[in-house]
């Protein structure tokens, strides 16, 4: 049958009655233990409680490996925490990557617009750093349904033992299964595509806290109320998020325009993504090498680093180079860790025999002070 866990199979057939239980709410069994282990109707907080029957044991240890795999779709309903719950797209565990910090807003409906049942655009901005922010409003929303659990594992969004139990062995051996989740990018081969790239590991380092939207620009820092300037510190026209920093600023734009890779960039532009999104392309597809004849990931990346650093120096009230200078550095960083990482090829310099047919002669000379020089010849 496939099964190499009892114990994994056996937790997620339990699962499969917490599913069933959020099927079918108004079945006897469901109705029994809700009135008397979860009368709120949160199932999913349930807690064990002090003489708890064997049954209801049973099912905590299925809800726990359901709650691995499970997704919220969104409705008009209050029943998705947005701090709490799983409902976001794409994300490694699919809640939020914002800290909550003073917010008071608590459930997914108050972030819907009441008159027209859209997003609050508006309001999902200025609350959630930009990566959350692109997921959000990707989500559809099912007007004039309540809020609906559906099964993650399956592209269907329907509940089967087999994915519970890929999902709970994975979870168990701390691995990852080869189902990948409906709706979300496959972030295990982002991060190889990452780690694998030819820079040095700071500049790694600072394009992976670029993915998670951690770069402490103007916007995420006004958010957290720590500041209460919003406008980029290099062109003062905007509000400064990452993508306004790293890429659309005239400064950086300039840059780019130099190292030739500017087209490229303003492509992915024209999309109305975040700047970690836009980076995670360049990731995902920038592969090919630039006109510098290194590769154009690469010569992003460390480009978004160094502009970064440069931003800081100009924050700390220090001189910083012109866009000329700044892309001749960026240029050099990338192509001399390039072609030092580059592996060079071994050839083998022992003597082999000659092919049949041929004839090979083989010749040594060397120099003694006291009988001079000798030649042999060996064939």
């Amino acid at each position: 049958m496939g099964f190499r866990d009892f114990h994994c199979f056996n937790l997620a057939m339990l699962a499969k009655q917490v599913w069933r239980l959020f099927e079918d709410p108004d079945s006897l069994c469901a109705r029994v233990l809700k009135a008397k282990y979860y009368p709120d109707g949160k199932l999913l907080q349930a807690k064990l409680k002090s003489g708890s029957s064997f049954t209801w044991q049973s099912i905590l240890a299925g809800l726990e490996c359901f709650k691995r795999g499970y997704i919220w779709r969104v409705g008009d309903d209050t029943q998705i925490n947005i701090w709490e719950d799983r409902w976001i797209p794409g994300s490694h565990n699919l809640k939020v990557l914002t800290p909550r910090g003073n917010i008071v807003i608590s459930t997914v409906d108050e972030l819907i617009n009441p008159i027209d049942g859209r997003w609050d655009e508006e309001m999902i901005r200025s609350l959630f750093w930009p990566v959350d922010v692109h997921r959000i409003l990707q989500i559809p929303i099912y007007d004039g349904r309540e809020d609906l659990i559906a099964w993650n594992q399956n592209r269907n969004g329907l509940f089967t033992v087999k994915s519970a139990y890929h999902c709970q062995w994975s979870h168990k051996f701390e691995s990852r299964s080869n189902i990948v989740e409906a709706g979300a990018s496959n972030s295990q081969t982002l991060w190889k595509k990452l780690w694998k790239l030819s820079s040095p590991g700071k500049i790694k380092n600072f394009a992976w806290r670029a993915l998670h939207g951690c770069i402490p620009c103007h916007v995420i820092l006004v958010n957290k109320h720590i500041i209460n300037v919003v406008n980029c510190p290099v062109c003062q026209t905007e509000a400064e998020d990452i993508r306004r920093i790293l890429f659309s600023c005239s400064r950086a734009r300039e840059i780019w325009r130099l190292l030739g890779v500017w087209q490229y960039i303003e492509r992915l532009l024209m999309i109305d993504i975040s700047g970690s999104v836009l980076i995670q392309e360049i990731i995902r597809n920038g592969g090919e090498e630039s006109d510098l004849k290194v590769g154009r990931a690469e010569l992003i990346i460390t480009g978004c680093w160094y502009i970064w650093w440069q931003r800081r120096q100009l924050v700390h009230g220090e001189e910083i180079e012109n866009p000329s200078r700044s892309a001749m550095s960026i240029t050099a960083v990338t192509s001399n860790y390039y072609v030092a990482s580059k592996k060079g090829v071994v050839i083998n310099q022992g003597w082999r025999k000659p092919s049949e047919g041929y004839m090979m002669i083989n010749i040594d000379g060397a120099f003694d002070e006291i009988r001079g020089a000798e030649v042999r010849v060996l064939s």
